[in-house]
C-alpha cells in the first residue's frame, strides 16, 4: 500500500501546510517584483530623451578622463 492512499494525519499535513504558506509567500513576492519593475518603467518612462543624454554625456567624459589619465602616466615614466 503506498503512503498517498493513507488519510491525511498531523505528520503530513503540516508540510501541506508549509507548502502552502510557501506558495502564498512566492506568490506576494512575485507580485511585489512585478509593481517594482511597473513603477521602474513608468519612471525611465518619465526620464525620457534626457536619460538618454546624460547617459551619452557621461560616457564621453568617461572615455575622456581615460584617456587623459592614460597620456598623463605616460609623460611621467618617460621623465
Amino acid at each position: 500500500m503506498s503512503s498517498s492512499a493513507l488519510p491525511p494525519g498531523p505528520e503530513v499535513s503540516f508540510p501541506l501546510l508549509q507548502e502552502e504558506q510557501h506558495q502564498r509567500e512566492l506568490s506576494l513576492l512575485r507580485k511585489r517584483l512585478e509593481e517594482l519593475e511597473t513603477t521602474q518603467r513608468k519612471q525611465l518612462q518619465d526620464l525620457g530623451p534626457s536619460r538618454e543624454r546624460v547617459t551619452e554625456g557621461a560616457y564621453r567624459d568617461l572615455a575622456r578622463n581615460k584617456m587623459a589619465g592614460e597620456g598623463d602616466a605616460r609623460s611621467e615614466d618617460s621623465k
